[in-house]
């Protein structure tokens, strides 16, 4: 309850005898509230000063002074200040705020505010949620057909007729397959129905493995995981995108456990291209700026080791080989080299190595700065690796047996 001050017409509290504004006196004052008996004499003063001249240093003092005697004298009487629960406190002072403001009594709405807050600080801080972790991503070539027909490699040129005859293709394309000794897409189209007939060609005449495969068949066995090291047994991590920096990973994550052993292994390389941002001369803007050239080559040896559970990848200069059996000190190469043909000794399918470069159009790979990007080969050894587990692990989409 208010009443207003006959000499400037603003509202102050019903207990008031002068006015908080202009000092003036103030009709039928009531008893003043219990709670307020300690506020210092000379508030009214304190406030006009503050008001009038800016100055709030003596108010600040007095109140803070006020505060420090409302506190020990609920401490004296007993009342569990300690045990309230912030949250309640918090409520509690919020609407002693709202009462003192629709009072106007500004002593009050100071006392519950500095309440407030410090319930606010007993208040357990607000946890900030841990980001999602980062999906993998898969790559994949781009190509304008969704299917595509995959064949073993022949590794003999001399057998290129027996593709002209079951395909019907031409000879200078059917010498270039006939000569690879490893997996290879034919043909590419729209419609899966004819790439069958011919992957049945391919099996019932030349007695090949063949298979029509489509992304989601590729991507359905999941991302590869990194093999970090052989610390205690085979271990491996997840990498959410293999176009990143991944030095140093093996050192920094121990992995988990792998329990399994390959039943196929896919060993190759993986071609970087570096390139960095020159300017060169030129009237014409386009030719001044935005010009890249070729800076460095990199062949990083990998191989895919496929397990009825997916798929491990050993990478060179992150994964660790120096625990491995047959391990060579200080030659990653040669040790995994060593690695394959035990693996092949103990009846493990091991393809012939496959260089993998960037094709034309792949998306360029900027570093951090900007000022240099990449390209890479990693979306062609995905899909050759994915191409070869369906031909080899007996998997559906496969026509004929290896």
């Amino acid at each position: 309850m208010t009443h207003s001050c006959r000499d400037c017409g603003r509202p102050n509290a019903a207990h008031r005898h002068a006015c908080i504004y202009c000092g003036g006196a103030l009709p039928e004052p009531t008893e003043q509230p219990p709670d307020q008996a300690s506020l210092p004499a000379d508030i009214d003063h304190l406030v006009r000063q503050a008001m009038t001249m800016g100055t709030t240093a003596n108010l600040a003092k007095a109140l803070a002074e006020h505060k420090d005697t409302v506190v020990e004298d609920l401490a004296d009487s007993g009342d569990p200040l300690d045990d309230t629960p912030p949250v309640a406190a918090l409520l509690e002072a919020a609407k002693a705020a709202a009462e003192a403001e629709q009072k106007d009594d500004r002593g009050s709405l100071i006392v519950a505010l500095d309440a407030a807050s410090a319930a606010l600080g007993r208040c357990a801080p607000l946890r900030t949620p841990e980001p999602a972790p980062e999906r993998p991503t898969i790559l994949l070539p781009k190509v304008r057909r969704t299917y595509a027909l995959v064949m073993d490699g022949m590794g003999d040129v001399d057998r290129h007729p027996e593709l002209v005859s079951a395909l019907g293709i031409d000879g200078v394309t059917a010498r270039m397959l006939a000569i690879a000794r490893q997996p290879r897409v034919v043909l590419r189209s729209d419609d899966a129905s004819r790439l069958r007939e011919m992957a049945e060609t391919l099996t019932k005449t030349i007695h090949i493995a063949a298979a029509v495969v489509d992304p989601d068949t590729l991507r359905s066995h999941g991302p590869a995981q990194l093999l970090v090291s052989f610390t205690g047994g085979a271990r491996s991590t997840h990498v959410a995108n293999w176009q990143a920096d991944l030095q140093g990973r093996a050192s920094s994550e121990q992995g988990e456990l792998i329990s399994e052993a390959p039943v196929l292994v896919v060993p190759g390389e993986v071609v970087v291209l570096k390139y960095r941002s020159v300017r060169s001369g030129g009237r014409l803007k386009h030719l001044r700026e935005g010009r890249m050239d070729a800076g460095a080559e990199l062949r990083l040896a990998v191989a895919d080791l496929h397990m009825p559970s997916g798929i491990y990848r050993v990478l060179e200069g992150v994964t660790d080989l120096s625990d491995a059996p047959a391990a060579i000190a200080d030659s990653f190469r040669r040790s995994l080299l060593a690695l394959t043909e035990q693996w092949s000794e103990t009846g493990c399918r091991v393809l012939e190595p496959r260089t993998c470069a960037p094709a034309m159009d792949n998306a360029p790979v900027y570093t951090e700065d900007q000022m240099n990007m990449t390209q890479n080969g990693w979306p062609e050894w995905e899909e050759h690796s994915r191409c070869a587990r369906i031909l080899f692990m007996n998997d559906e989409s496969a026509t004929g047996a290896p």
